[in-house]
């Protein structure tokens, strides 16, 4: 039986999460699923949150030991240092190995991967298809250029061959390996799922339509709730799941049938989700409290009116105003996610996130999620506005930097302080206070962050 390693290196330290319910891999808990149902035997470590070192140490051994005959290695942006690291430490452990890359970041750069790492093939997109069907032909020896949605060397060139048709019937795929982040972590409590794959819109800051070009696919109603089903019966640790799709209420009516088979099954869970300000629907809403949501997210990025159009957000503030009018009397909690530093922010744009988001606690309260700066991934427009510019290049992602901010008009600090002023502005002062408290509960937290966080609740009481 041929053995299968399948890993994900740790992310840059700046986007590692540590909390005990962190959302998981769901990619390659469906790899994991669709290779073992193929017979091969398989291991999957997923080392996103761990301290490279640690993971370092922790893969070399499970090489060293394990001997797989296929290395699979998942590349994302952020995480594509200690992939590179990983793949010529796996060349060098084992020489017959067949190294094989996916993900978004191998998905655009399988070219520049290929000529710079010691790789056998690359996957590009959606890898449960193509994966099943390269190995299959490694195996036979067969025509590697049959195989749709793939890169490699051919004669010293790169050879990239046509690109694989999305899965259009998402229920003909196994269930996620859930197992494999659940059953490892006894404190685990939140469990995820997806319902659909893709997106429709264009945001100017988004790179993951280099797998799902933009096309929304959804499951079934009916096996989605087997699926909730599935985890309800065999983990019953799991309390909350999160719906870790990119657009959950896109198609309101099918979001509604899925809250409504979840209630006439009598599923008790709890739920969260991420969702656009539209469409919205009180009748959604409405239902979505029945079935047990107990938190919506909204990535609502900016205030700006300007920078709303300019980004391709495809929402209004008036939109978000409609949106919170609908969930005044909803009790779903609610969340925000802002980000600054887009081409065009400036004093005025700030100021007028900061207006948006002080009219919407008053129609609502929630608690307010913060503010990121803006990052700069490769294949999204603000990309090529920083490399059009000659501030970046495609060479820039072969050196070991994490992945940079949008600093063309303004400087990392300069945005560090417009996060400040619009968490000063709209953080309500009890949250803060509850925030300071957990930090100094915590004993993972530092002494850098609870301080900053004491200076900044100074600030709000006194200014």
């Amino acid at each position: 039986m041929k053995k299968i390693l399948l890993v994900s290196q740790p992310l840059q330290v700046n986007a590692q999460a540590h909390s005990k319910d962190n959302s998981y891999g769901l990619g390659l808990a469906y790899l994991h699923a669709v290779l073992e149902k193929e017979g091969y035997e398989i291991r999957t470590q997923s080392y996103n949150n761990w301290a490279p070192a640690a993971a370092a140490a922790a893969l070399e051994a499970e090489l060293s030991g394990f001997k797989p005959d296929f290395f699979l290695v998942q590349i994302f942006t952020m995480n594509r240092v200690e992939s590179f690291k990983v793949i010529k430490k796996a060349r060098e452990l084992l020489p017959d190995a067949c190294i094989i890359a996916g993900g978004v970041h191998a998905s655009i750069y399988s070219a520049q991967l290929l000529d710079n790492f010691p790789l056998d093939y690359v996957v590009i997109g959606e890898g449960e298809a193509t994966i099943v069907e390269l190995l299959r032909t490694i195996s036979s020896s067969g025509n590697l250029g049959t195989v749709k949605g793939i890169a490699y060397r051919k004669d010293g060139a790169v050879v990239l061959t046509p690109q694989r048709p999305l899965i259009e019937d998402l229920d003909a795929l196994p269930f996620p390996s859930h197992e494999l982040f659940i059953k490892d972590e006894p404190l685990r409590e939140m469990g995820c799922i997806l319902t659909s794959r893709g997106c429709p819109y264009r945001c100017s800051f988004c790179c993951l339509h280099t797998i799902s070009r933009r096309k929304f696919r959804k499951r079934s109603i009916t096996n989605v709730v087997d699926e909730i089903a599935y985890i309800v019966e065999h983990f019953p640790q799991i309390k909350v799941l999160q719906i870790a799709d990119d657009t959950f209420t896109l198609d309101q009516l099918r979001a509604i049938g899925i809250c409504r088979e979840i209630i006439r099954r009598g599923i008790k869970m709890r739920f969260l989700c991420s969702a656009r300000i539209k469409p919205a629907s009180l009748e959604l809403f409405k239902i979505m409290e029945e079935a047990g949501f107990e938190s919506i997210g909204f990535g609502l990025e900016t205030g700006s009116e300007k920078l709303l159009l300019s980004i391709h957000k495809s929402i209004t503030r008036e939109d978000v105003l409609k949106t919170f009018e609908m969930l005044k009397g909803i009790n779903i909690r609610i969340s925000t996610y802002l980000m600054v530093g887009f081409p065009g922010e400036n004093t005025d744009t700030v100021a007028e996130t900061i207006d948006l988001i002080k009219k919407l606690q008053k129609i609502k309260y929630f608690e307010f999620a913060g503010v990121a700066r803006l990052w700069v991934y490769p294949n999204t427009e603000v990309y090529e506005v920083m490399r059009a510019s000659g501030c970046i290049d495609d060479s820039y992602w072969l050196t070991d930097k994490d992945v940079p901010f949008f600093t063309l008009e303004h400087t990392a600090e300069d945005l560090e302080r417009m996060t400040t002023r619009i968490t000063l502005a709209c953080m309500p002062w009890r949250q803060w206070i509850k925030r300071v408290f957990i930090d100094l509960l915590h004993p993972a937290q530092t002494f850098k962050k609870t301080a900053s966080r004491m200076r900044k609740l100074r600030q709000l009481i006194f200014n």
